[in-house]
């Protein structure tokens, strides 16, 4: 109001308060505005949880643009003490909405489904709140809550499954800035799921938050020391599972734990469950694949990126596991697919992971390895076992940058072959290199023969009866079509039983001839003297490209133990 009109006004109720008729009009104005206040307060304190659940219903509206509806059942509010409870949230969103937004091409690549208990809110500081619309306050706690993420593979972000960061201006809307001391979120169960389909993707149980000194305004939103807002974040999980898209697995991981003043991450398991056994595994997919069976205990890791984690890149210094099992089985009875392989070895599959990884170094210090395979001749199962596995792998990374400046990942492992031998292999592979290639470089300690025998006789047939190995030792380059190398396997006294099975049994029967044959073909020693030098085998082999890296090393490595000792079939 102009300052000449305030002077006018403040020179008339002068001068009527001056008569008595001035002081009647003064009365009666002072009885309006007590009676207008008194009134909006009565108004306020009889409509005000209407009032409010009018706004948020409202706000809720325009802010999705009439996506999603909020629904409650009861309200609390002490305006004084600053404090707010609401329970019984639910957040839906409108299908017919949906189904007009995806016609226009504009529909949302996430759609939220939430059930809440309670929300609490404490310690609001309500002048702050109306004069400069800066919601402060203590702690924000949410109640068990119910969240179902449906991905409905539209929009420009359908490929996203981290909302960007740079939110604050929605979160805000009229609001200057909103900051809280604490936000908990507590027995949080969380699905997400396909739209289309319904399938359950991943599901976390009983999940617990808290965010520490949360802010959002245009400041915290460039605060790159800020994840979701928040200074630091604790986050833990009692389980997370999902299941593969063939159904043939279950993944799990047990009490996980993220700690970003610690920049760690800790799981207590994670596993790869088969949901069926073998014999009903190997008769589902219609061709030969392999059945796993992975148990991964006490999963640590350290000096974590948590900026880059949370928009969806994993860069640690390292990752320690306290032990483990990989089982694999395959039948080779079944017939195998026609599937090309090539690009398919694991520093390659690494590099098409969509996701960006940069580990310094991951550590399995006592792991157990178990390659069970059935023989349709022997119609037996024989199983190659490393015990005590030791395996240390760095520069883990799909990061261009960081290829640049080293471009092998290697796997140093110290394991017992089938708990008898000490076996040392070194893995090298050549990252982002056009033809594939690694290298692959070995020892084997001293063992009798006859201790892989329980390999040889199902996988052989053949039973090794006599003999020992010095030593083996391998080094062998490969790449997307083939292995070269050389093998030099050292040992003395060897023979052999060529084994049968009998018709009508399971039984493996000695063929008396055929051995005969055999351990006059087979050299029996390597050296056959002292006097001369062990004899080296130069391996070179094509590769199946229908098969795996593991199979191509395999092959390469028993051509050469197999012309060692002078067998040609």
């Amino acid at each position: 109001m102009p300052v000449q009109a305030m002077r006018s006004i403040k020179a008339k109720f002068k001068k009527a308060s001056s008569t008595g008729k001035g002081r009647f009009i003064l009365i009666v104005i002072f009885i309006l505005i007590s009676s207008a206040i008194a009134g909006g307060v009565y108004y306020w304190n009889t409509y005000k949880k209407q009032i409010i659940r009018d706004k948020l219903e409202d706000a809720v509206r325009k802010k999705t643009r009439g996506l999603y509806l909020l629904r409650y059942d009861s309200l609390r509010l002490d305006e004084v003490g600053g404090d707010l409870s609401i329970t019984n949230i639910r957040l839906v969103y409108d299908s017919m909405k949906y189904d007009a937004l995806k016609k226009a091409n504009d529909a949302p690549a996430i759609l939220l489904s939430l059930e809440i208990e309670s929300i609490e809110v404490s310690g609001v500081k309500t002048p702050r709140a109306l004069v400069d619309k800066e919601i402060v306050g203590k702690k924000i706690h949410i109640r068990n809550p119910s969240i179902q993420i449906l991905y409905t593979n539209e929009g420009k972000d359908s490929s996203r499954v981290v909302p960007d960061k740079e939110v604050y201006e929605e979160i805000l809307g009229d609001l200057n800035m909103i900051k809280v001391d604490t936000v908990e979120i507590s027995g949080a169960q969380i699905v997400t799921r396909r739209l289309k389909t319904g399938k359950e993707n991943v599901q976390l149980k009983n999940t617990f938050i808290r965010l520490t000194n949360a802010a959002v305004d245009s400041a915290s939103g460039k605060d790159r020391s800020r994840l979701v807002f928040a200074k630091q974040i604790f986050l833990s999980a009692e389980r997370i599972s999902w299941a593969s898209d063939n159904g043939l697995y279950t993944y799990v991981s047990d009490s996980i734990v993220i700690n970003t003043p610690e920049r760690s991450a800790y799981a207590k398991n994670f596993l790869i469950k088969p949901t069926l056994s073998e014999n009903a595994f190997v008769k589902s997919p219609p061709t030969q694949d392999d059945r796993f069976d992975f148990s991964i205990n006490r999963i640590a890791i350290y000096n974590l990126n948590m900026p880059e984690l949370f928009n969806e890149q994993i860069i640690a210094d390292s990752i320690h596991i306290k032990s483990a099992s990989f089982k694999v089985y395959r039948d080779l009875s079944i017939p195998r697919d026609k599937k090309n392989r090539v690009g398919l070895y694991p520093h390659q599959a690494l590099g098409k992971i969509p996701v960006l990884i940069k580990i310094k170094k991951i550590v399995l210090p006592n792991t157990f390895v178990e390659y069970k395979e059935k023989n349709p001749r022997s119609n037996q199962a024989g199983k190659v076992q490393f015990y005590n596995t030791h395996a240390t792998l760095t520069n883990v990374t799909n990061d261009k940058e960081a290829i640049r400046d080293n471009n092998t990942l290697t796997a140093a492992i110290a394991t017992k072959f089938l708990n008898k031998a000490t076996l040392n292999v070194v893995w090298q592979f050549y990252l982002k290199h056009p033809k594939g290639r690694f290298d692959v470089k070995g020892n084997l300690g001293p063992m009798l023969f006859a201790d892989a025998s329980v390999v040889t006789e199902p996988m052989g047939p053949a039973k090794l009866e006599e003999g020992r190995v010095k030593n083996l030792q391998f080094n062998l380059e490969g790449n997307d079509y083939s292995m070269n190398g050389t093998v030099k396997m050292q040992y003395e006294g060897l023979k052999v039983s060529v084994l049968e099975k009998e018709e009508g049994t399971k039984k493996l029967d000695k063929k008396t001839v055929a051995s005969i044959a055999a351990n006059i073909m087979i050299k029996n020693s390597n050296p056959p003297n002292e006097k001369e030098d062990p004899k080296i085998i130069t391996v070179q082999m094509q590769r199946n490209t229908n098969r795996s890296i593991f199979y191509l090393v395999w092959k390469s490595l028993f051509k050469g133990i197999k012309e060692t000792v002078g067998m040609k079939k």
